[in-house]
């Protein structure tokens, strides 16, 4: 062959590598679709929900059949839509809970299980279907009646992390794995997912929620969470060989990997061992994390770092350190992913997305890679680590909110700067009314801004009273860590609640 056509073909084949999208999965957790109306309870319907995806920048959909109870016809655990006998099943306000019921049902009825459809259409339309199981959901069980909690919860609280509690903390009542009965109860559902459904991969989300552990205790107990990994992993490789295809095992976990395993989930060992396939690692929900320490994963991975992708995944939620979350909007998922490519991500995982169809629909179609958020406007909020071993003294990494009695300083991730672009910081502000005689001044690593402006809508910002945007040249931005300076310079002080970098 020709060596100049040769070279052409590898100049061609490295440019469309590069153009590869990079994995980006979704989230459909255990009840969003079931609180649809009625009438999108078909196997039609149902296709086309995961149909949306075709042709799409979305790789991997993730399904979530249980959290408490099952959304399908369980044999291990209670479909959602069972009677309790002697009980009067308590929906909460509202009527998701009736909707989530009655479809789930419906469906069963008709003989249509949604994740088989789903499955199905997913490997139709090129998307690679996996299941995702919710290892310790504990959502509302301060009320032993609502509809979620499961029977097996309710008649074994000795099971429970905290036995004696009186369930006002939802996480004290979680399932104890160091309990042998515990691990033997949600091994058994694992198996019925893995036989049910013929799926690529399995995730173990150990994200909801977050304590699985006699509490004080995690690090030295979470050797029963990996005798649970391993029991899971050696279920999977039986079926691997009855489907004749490889079945992924996948772990959600704290964002920080000594946090993780001081919590008792050590995903680092479980990859070392052969155990897992994948790590996404995670924010709960209090807040997305806009300065995820991957890097700290892929030191500790070593050579297997290769091998064992790290994804960064958040919720849609965002919060500066007091209260105040606020929904993301694509500005500020597009900051977010900016944020997680520099910092070493792998691939991107999205949590209740789809609860925002409209940035579902966005993100499906214009994708959140590297070089597409590059050239996006972008918010790149001041947030933190929302789930820490706080017992151990780790830190949070809150930097707000901060009286202003004298000026402080914030650091900001900025990931990779632009070619080009209007830079400014938005620093949002809490006091007796916030009163416009204060007066405030902003530098951006050292370069004064070169003017502000009053928001018109500042409760955007954590419900802040006050919120200023300062300009600033795109020069004075750099590469990752930024550093702010805030200071008031006149009127009572006041407390800086949010902070944002934005580029358009």
């Amino acid at each position: 062959m020709n060596r100049w056509i040769l070279l052409w073909m590898v100049v061609l084949g490295t440019a469309l590598y590069a153009q590869t999208p990079k994995m980006l999965a979704i989230n459909e957790d255990n009840d969003h679709y079931f609180k649809r109306d009625p009438k999108f309870m078909n196997e039609a319907d149902l296709r086309a929900y995961v149909g949306q995806f075709k042709n799409s920048r979305v790789t991997h959909f993730f399904m979530c059949p249980q959290g408490q109870r099952a959304s399908y016809d369980s044999k291990v655990v209670e479909p959602i839509w069972a009677d309790i006998p002697g009980m009067e099943i308590d929906y909460g306000q509202g009527t998701d809970g009736k909707y989530w019921t009655s479809n789930c049902r419906s469906l069963r009825d008709r003989g249509i299980d949604p994740y088989t459809v789903w499955t199905d259409e997913c490997r139709k339309i090129g998307v690679s279907p996996w299941l995702t199981m919710r290892m310790n959901d504990v959502h509302f069980c301060d009320n032993i009646r609502y509809f979620r909690n499961m029977n097996f919860w309710r008649e074994h609280p000795e099971l429970w992390r905290v036995p004696t509690c009186n369930r006002r903390n939802w996480t004290d009542c979680a399932f104890n794995y160091a309990k042998k009965e515990t691990r033997d109860f949600h091994l058994a559902v694992a198996r019925e997912l893995l036989e049910r459904y013929d799926v690529d991969g399995l995730e173990l989300d150990w994200m909801r929620f977050c304590l699985h552990l006699t509490p004080n205790h995690e690090r030295e107990e979470g050797k029963y969470l990996t005798e649970f990994v391993r029991e899971v992993r050696k279920a999977a490789r039986e079926w691997e060989t009855k489907r004749g295809h490889a079945i992924r095992i996948s772990v959600r976990v704290p964002v920080d990997p000594e946090a993780s395993r001081a919590l008792g989930m050590d995903a680092v060992k479980w990859a070392k061992e052969g155990l897992i396939d994948q790590i996404v690692a995670s924010c709960f929900f209090s807040t997305a994390d806009f300065d995820m320490p991957l890097v700290e994963w892929k030191k500790e991975l070593g050579p297997l770092a290769e091998k064992i992708p790290v994804l960064a995944g958040t919720d849609n939620g965002a919060a500066s350190g007091t209260g105040g979350r606020r929904e993301m909007d694509w500005a500020m998922y597009n900051g977010w992913a900016a944020n997680a490519w520099y910092n070493g991500a792998d691939a991107l995982y999205l949590f209740n997305l789809p609860y925002m169809p409209k940035l579902l629909e966005r993100a499906a179609a214009e994708g959140l890679d590297p070089e597409d958020v590059l050239r996006r406007p972008r918010r790149h909020v001041v947030t933190y680590h929302d789930y820490m071993a706080i017992r151990e003294g780790m830190s949070y990494g809150k930097q707000l909110p901060r009286k202003l009695d004298a000026p402080c300083e914030i650091t900001v991730q900025f990931g990779k700067k632009p070619a080009s672009g209007t830079l400014s910081v938005v620093a949002a502000f809490q006091g007796k009314a916030t009163p416009s005689d204060a007066k405030f001044s902003a530098t951006l690593n050292g370069v004064p801004a070169t003017g502000q402006t009053e928001e018109n809508s500042p409760i955007r910002y954590a419900s802040a009273d006050r919120a200023i945007r300062f300009s600033f040249p795109l020069s004075a931005a750099q590469d990752g860590i930024n550093t702010v300076r805030i200071s008031q310079d006149a009127g009572a002080t006041q407390e800086i609640v949010w902070l944002e970098m934005d580029v358009h």
